[in-house]
C-alpha cells in the first residue's frame, strides 16, 4: 500500500506541469455596439523555466451580452491559437460589478507536446472613475481541461488585473494582469494594448 502511494505521488510530480500558460487580459466589459478591437498582449512567465510569449488578438460583439475573442501567439509556447466567448449576464451597474464566464478551446505546440485545451473562466470586474481615467480591476479563475497524447488533466491559475483608459487618449486602452498558479499552470505578468475601431470612423474609444 505505501509503494502504490509513493509510486503515485511520484507519479505526479513528474508528470508534464505547467500548460496552461493561457492569460484573459480582458476584464468584463464588452465590445461596444458596431465596434471591434485589436490588441497585442507581451506576457512574463515567472516560473517553471521563465520565458515570455507575445499574442494578438481581435474582438467582436457577439450579442448584448456575449463578445467574441481570436487570439494567436508564441514564444515560450512554441505556438497557441485560442478562441473564446465572454458571456457577461450580470452587467456592472450601480453598486454591482459585472459576472460572468469566458469559455474558450484552443490548440498549441509547446516543445514536444501537442495539446488541445478546454477552458472556462468565472470573471468579475468593476469600474471606477478616477483622477487619472478609468480603472476596471478585475478577477478570474480559469480552468483548463488539457488532452496531451499521453494524459489528459486540468489546470487552474487566478487571474488579477485590470484596464485602464487614459482620457486624453482615445485610441485605445491598456492593461496589466498577474497570474499565480494553483495547479499544473503557469505563473505570470502581462501587459497589453487594445485598439477598439469602426468601419466608418477608424479607430477610436
Amino acid at each position: 500500500m505505501k509503494r502504490t502511494a509513493y509510486a503515485l505521488l511520484l507519479s505526479f510530480l513528474l508528470s508534464p506541469q505547467a500548460h496552461a500558460y493561457l492569460s484573459l487580459a480582458e476584464s468584463g466589459e464588452l465590445v461596444q455596439d458596431g465596434k471591434y478591437q485589436v490588441g497585442a498582449e507581451a506576457q512574463l512567465l515567472t516560473n517553471r523555466g521563465n520565458g515570455a510569449n507575445i499574442n494578438a488578438f481581435f474582438d467582436t460583439r457577439l450579442n448584448e451580452s456575449m463578445s467574441g475573442r481570436l487570439s494567436m501567439g508564441g514564444g515560450s509556447v512554441d505556438f497557441n491559437a485560442f478562441a473564446s466567448a465572454k458571456w457577461i449576464p450580470f452587467p456592472d451597474v450601480d453598486n454591482q460589478p459585472a459576472m460572468g464566464l469566458r469559455f474558450g478551446a484552443g490548440i498549441a505546440r509547446d516543445e514536444d507536446l501537442n495539446l488541445i485545451q478546454l477552458q472556462v473562466a468565472p470573471l468579475a470586474s468593476k469600474r471606477y472613475q478616477t483622477d487619472i481615467g478609468l480603472m476596471v480591476p478585475y478577477v478570474a479563475l480559469p480552468f483548463t481541461f488539457l488532452n496531451t497524447k499521453e494524459e489528459n488533466y486540468v489546470a487552474s491559475n487566478i487571474a488579477f488585473g485590470t484596464e485602464y483608459s487614459h482620457p486624453d487618449f482615445e485610441y485605445g486602452f491598456f492593461g496589466v494582469e498577474i497570474g499565480a498558479e494553483l495547479s499544473k499552470s503557469y505563473s505570470y505578468i502581462s501587459i497589453f494594448a487594445t485598439f477598439p475601431f469602426d468601419s466608418q470612423n477608424g479607430f477610436g474609444k
